[in-house]
């Protein structure tokens, strides 16, 4: 047989053509080197299937498994990946024939298309990287938990629209980035799930009549079960769709994050500074120094849509067409891996922050960020209604800004004198109780209900992240250590069925 029969098989005549090749082939077997660990696995969980299934024995079965663990062995830059074969698939069975022969070599199809090695692959390689992302999420979540206790108590100023609104600490400010970067990690974790359960064996869309045992498949590959209906297993792709939303979720989260930061550590702001190791010089300008970090941050976000938008196109077509899996099968290996690097970046850089409280507790003090806490006060006093409150203290506001005073220059009098133009009477508080809804500190301190910023709800939900942290970790370590089992598992397995070919 020619080099190039894996390519075109009996069906077809020659080889194919050049054109095919460059805008097709190449653009597969590029997923090779992402994939090629994923791959092995997958192969080598096919082949002791076969052999205890006693669909294969003796001479070939040893050589099968001794050529597919020697594969596995190989740096994947190592394996000659070559266009003209079709895909991946064909060239580690191309290097595999190479090694042990057409006889032994020839059974790694037996029972399966090379699609399924691919679907089995690319979910193995999903699972792990979901993990990592996962897992960095949860990282990113604790280095803001550990920012938001060393600045618990720190007085600030809550922005909206970017003008001062409301009073808050740091810490509060801070733990608002770290729920959803545990809501990412949740959403992940429910992703993979659904990357946890098994699509080996469906024997191309309708089962096979050789003896592959599914659930001994699952297990082999560290799997918790099967997905049960063979056709749906080979061509399911929805999960794909869901694993991009969540990433893309994430990195929005940290897009957000990055914008945020990047404002507040402006100049005008200078309410936080990013590390040198985090920051550029300018090939210019000597006197800057720019937050590039957050604009890889951000940069992440928009590859990532554009990645889940092109699933989601992909998916517009008929229910068994290769279509998505030859987009598929690089792009989720290559998006996780790129979502993992930009989130862990995301860590460091809340790592490695310097926030200045001082220029926090400034804009808390000078921006009326109490002005709603005076409305209230006003209301409970005076015996107006909260909306004609709301409009009298919004008219001080107003004549104090334009005569370029603080908040402290508001007086009773004043007050009252405001209410006389905004309701047509005057309305009067004490200067005890005006003073005490003007404090900052005291409105933050006044804030009872749950996930206020009141020191006892930014302790209560610094412990809850805390603990949310914890038992999702739990989660992720015993998932990596039953796929590391079953890892080691099966390349025991197949050693021991190959015999001295494994040597």
């Amino acid at each position: 047989m020619s080099d190039d029969y894996l390519g075109a098989g009996g069906r077809l005549e020659g080889g194919p053509a050049g054109e095919l090749v460059r805008a097709g082939y190449a653009h597969e077997v590029g997923h090779g080197p992402r994939l090629a660990a994923w791959l092995s696995l997958a192969d080598l969980a096919h082949a002791v299937a076969l052999v205890e299934g006693g669909a294969l024995a003796g001479d070939d079965a040893r050589g099968l498994l001794g050529g597919l663990l020697a594969l596995d062995a190989l740096d994947p830059a190592d394996v000659p990946w070559r266009a003209e074969l079709g895909d991946a698939f064909n060239s580690r069975e191309h290097e595999l024939r190479a090694r042990v022969g057409p006889s032994a070599a020839g059974w790694l199809s037996a029972g399966r298309p090379r699609r399924e090695a691919f679907r089995v692959a690319l979910r193995l390689a999903a699972r792990e990287g979901v993990l990592d992302l996962h897992d960095a999420a949860l990282d990113l979540a604790g280095a803001l938990v550990e920012q938001a206790e060393r600045h618990a108590g720190d007085l600030a100023a809550d922005y909206t629209y970017l003008q001062p609104a409301q009073p808050t600490t740091v810490g509060h400010l801070l733990l608002a980035y770290a729920y959803p970067a545990l809501r990412d990690a949740g959403r992940l974790e429910r992703v993979h799930g659904w990357l946890d359960l098994s699509v080996a064996g469906a024997g191309g869309s309708a089962g096979s009549r050789w003896p592959l045992e599914r659930a001994r498949l699952a297990e082999l590959l560290g799997c918790v079960g099967v997905v049960t209906h063979a056709k749906d297993a080979m061509w399911q792709a929805d999960g794909y769709v869901e694993l991009a939303s969540a990433v893309a979720t994430a990195t929005a989260h940290g897009s957000q994050l990055g914008q945020d930061l990047e404002i507040l550590a402006s100049q005008e702001f200078a309410a936080v500074s990013l590390a040198d190791r985090h920051s550029r010089a300018s090939a210019l300008m000597p006197q800057k120094r720019n937050p590039y970090a957050l604009a890889v941050i951000r940069t992440q976000a928009a590859i990532v849509a554009g990645d889940l938008a092109a699933i989601l196109v992909a998916l517009h077509t008929g229910s068994a067409r290769t279509d998505h899996f030859h987009l598929l099968n690089g792009s989720v290996p290559r998006l996780l891996e790129e979502a993992v690097a930009v989130e862990r970046l995301a860590v460091a850089v809340v790592a490695g922050l310097e926030i200045h409280p001082e220029r926090w507790a400034r804009a808390a003090r000078e921006g009326f960020t109490a002005a709603a806490d005076v409305a209230d006060v006003l209301a409970a006093e005076s015996g107006l209604d909260y909306r004609t409150a709301h409009h009298v203290v919004g008219r001080a506001v107003r004549e104090l800004v334009e005569e370029g005073l603080p908040p402290a220059a508001l007086t009773p009098e004043r007050l009252a004198g405001a209410a006389e133009r905004a309701a047509g009477r005057p309305a009067w508080i004490g200067a005890a109780a005006l003073a005490d809804a003007l404090d900052p500190e005291a409105c933050v301190a006044a804030r009872r209900q749950v996930g206020s910023a009141a020191p006892g709800e930014v302790a209560a939900m610094i412990e809850d992240c805390r603990e949310r942290i914890a038992a999702a970790r739990a989660v992720s370590l015993e998932a990596r250590e039953r796929a590391a089992r079953a890892r080691d598992a099966l390349l025991s397995r197949a050693r021991e069925l190959a015999g001295p070919a494994a040597r």
